[in-house]
């Protein structure tokens, strides 16, 4: 506990200095951003976005195709479309601004992938026949974590959940529910796909061509919130099932809180935290959709002469994924037992190292202020 109220403090310090002064600023060395922005934008947030446009579509016809015959085979079918789809959302969840931050979409982790879902106040929009999400103060009743709940439910077997859908009092209701949270979630995603491409907004055309560093360009924007997703990382998928809140363990340490995992019903919270880590892995290292090895942070700093700070996130990029390949899953388990426990807690550890390379040292490197809402304290 105490190495991590330590290293809480030494992080808070500096991230306090990461703002460069005047001197810092004029001293900053600088190379072209063009071939970063074009190779992100092009080779690989828009074909993210496409292969989740493609996922959450195939999805959503899935979920027609359940609620109007639920079956044990159909409901297989629509699990396999749902894991895809939720894997797939971990490949955009560090691009929350531009289309998806616009207010009458809101796709971000706050509004798609706020995790647990309240249980109990789904069951009661379902009983209320509730046929429509409004696009904000819904998150916890809608989105992936809604949807997980309502084809995993932790408490029923496969045959209970079809069950629910057919035989219970409310399975019209909840099938309608399941339809429109699943609905809710398609538009959300369509719309800013679509508006990121030319035949939308044609925001691509406008990060690409975004070459500067100050807030609201295309590297501020996705620095930014790529360091967010480190902190969601930190914070949820992996602090609060460890009852670790602002860095710092809570009571004697001795609660663990495995209901709050993400993909809690259908145990796939490891299975998404490393499709996290991997999303941002290939998005700093500028890894298109179809593997090749574009343009990236790590080519960039380079270019400023900044090769051993590269070498320090290449590094710790792979320590954590070799922390999280440790831990037995799913995360909701392995925190029961003080093996499992441990890997974990050392997952956690690693993840606040990589959070201070990127948010202090890479975003000082490049030049580009952290402005985003962090209030966790470090």
């Amino acid at each position: 506990m105490n190495k991590i109220i330590i290293l809480a403090i030494s992080i808070c310090i500096s991230v306090c200095a990461c703002k460069p002064s005047k001197d810092e600023t004029s001293s900053l060395k600088t190379a072209d951003r063009k071939p970063l922005v074009t190779n992100l934008g092009n080779n690989v947030i828009l074909p993210r976005y496409v292969a989740l446009n493609t996922s959450v579509n195939a999805f959503d016809s899935e979920v027609q195709i359940f609620t109007a015959a639920p079956t044990i085979e159909n409901l297989t079918s629509l699990r396999i479309k749902f894991y895809q789809a939720y894997i797939d959302w971990e490949y955009v969840a560090c691009f929350e601004f531009g289309p998806a931050a616009a207010s009458t979409v809101n796709l971000g982790t706050k509004t798609v992938n706020a995790f647990p879902a309240d249980t109990a106040v789904i069951k009661n929009k379902i009983v209320q026949g509730v046929t429509a999400i409004p696009p904000t103060n819904s998150a916890m009743y809608s989105g992936f974590p809604a949807i997980d709940y309502l084809l995993f439910a932790k408490s029923l077997t496969a045959q209970q959940i079809v069950d629910s859908f057919t035989v219970s009092s409310t399975a019209v209701k909840r099938c309608n529910y399941l339809k429109t949270v699943s609905s809710d979630l398609k538009a959300r995603i369509n719309t800013t796909y679509t508006n990121w491409t030319a035949s939308g907004a044609n925001f691509i055309s406008l990060y690409t061509n975004s070459t500067g560093i100050d807030l609201g360009s295309a590297t501020s924007q996705t620095v930014n919130m790529l360091v967010a997703d480190v902190e969601n990382i930190k914070n949820f998928k992996l602090g609060i099932p460890l009852n670790i809140i602002q860095n710092v363990v809570v009571g004697d340490g001795s609660t663990v809180n495995p209901f709050k995992c993400e993909g809690y019903h259908s145990d796939s919270s490891l299975v998404l935290a490393k499709a996290s880590i991997e999303s941002l892995r290939k998005l700093y290292l500028g890894i298109g959709a179809d593997g090749t090895d574009g343009e990236g942070f790590d080519n960039y700093l380079e270019a400023i002469d900044r090769s051993g700070l590269n070498v320090q996130i290449k590094n710790q990029i792979a320590l954590l994924q070799a922390k999280l390949d440790a831990i037995p899953a799913p995360i909701s388990i392995a925190i029961k037992n003080p093996a499992g426990k441990q890997a974990v807690n050392e997952a956690y550890t690693e993840t606040l190292h990589l959070l201070v390379l990127l948010k202090v040292d890479m975003a000082s490197a490049i030049g580009v202020m952290i402005s985003y809402g962090d209030t966790d304290g470090d």
